[in-house]
């Protein structure tokens, strides 16, 4: 499955973009899965949780807080700053946004640390997710086994335990006054503002601040792929402007918007 090394640019993305596309399956708004023949990535900080893969038995690296994970399976929890080395190395990542059933499962899972998992535990989907890598899989089937992927972790490990009851209370304020403040959070939820502010980490694994850029990131991917400019996309998910925007989505996710729309290196496919 390994390609050629050609020569790489300087974002880490792209190297092999003339033999093997990137790709990227969108699951509604739950997440996306990213396939890439070669990244390297640098102290970025993605708001979600993800499930890395190899397709083969490469082995890539994930580094985080002065340590490092070399293997073919790694789940890495949301805000966590790390680097991604997989040179060489074909990778399906399946990444998990907030608004998942699996997200808080998968944050408690982790519990803010790298976790290397079993790739034997994937075994079964080594057929799709070659053809996720490749391009081929259907959309249908992609949400599907993206669905099954985040499944696997859980087979051999204790479900985390339920979050507070208040926590759903908290989500739906927060989806329908997503501008309001951590006084008023705690005003409308009967708690203190500590207490608010625990709850918030406790249940989306970020501050609200955090959670609020993470919205803004929300409205972006809904408008990427579309055809309006990087900066009405900018102005639109609420950015200062078109290089606020890029240096925000940089440091998330280790390219800027501009690439990750380019239909030259990226395919994108809406599983929705």
């Amino acid at each position: 499955m390994a390609v050629k090394h050609s020569e790489r640019d300087s974002s880490g993305f792209g190297t092999l973009s003339h033999e093997v596309k990137d790709n990227v399956y969108m699951i509604g708004r739950s997440g996306f899965i990213y396939t890439a023949p070669w990244i390297d990535t640098r102290d970025t900080r993605p708001p979600s949780a993800a499930v890395l893969l190899s397709v083969g038995e490469g082995r890539f690296t994930v580094s985080a807080g002065g340590q490092e994970w070399r293997g073919r399976a790694i789940l890495v929890p949301p805000f966590v700053p790390r680097s991604l080395l997989a040179a060489n190395v074909p990778l399906v990542c399946c990444h998990v946004m907030p608004t998942s059933p699996h997200y808080d499962a998968l944050n408690g899972l982790a519990k803010g640390r790298v976790l290397l998992l079993d790739r034997e535990q994937f075994g079964n989907l080594d057929q799709e997710l070659a053809a996720l890598f490749q391009g081929r899989l259907s959309a249908r089937r992609a949400a599907e086994v993206y669905q099954t992927v985040l499944r696997v972790p859980f087979r051999h490990m204790p479900i985390p335990p339920q979050m507070d009851s208040r926590a759903r209370r908290l989500r739906e304020l927060l989806e329908a006054e997503p501008e309001v403040s951590l006084a008023q959070l705690a005003e409308q939820l009967g708690v203190s503002y500590f207490w608010a502010s625990r709850v918030i980490s406790d249940v989306f694994g970020m501050s609200l601040r955090d959670y609020k850029a993470w919205r803004k990131l929300q409205r972006v991917f809904d408008l990427l792929h579309s055809d309006r400019s990087i900066t009405e996309i900018a102005h639109a998910a609420g950015f200062t402007d078109s290089a606020h925007l890029s240096r925000t989505y940089q440091r998330w996710f280790g390219q800027p918007p501009s690439y990750s729309r380019n239909r030259r290196y990226v395919r994108i496919l809406r599983c929705w």
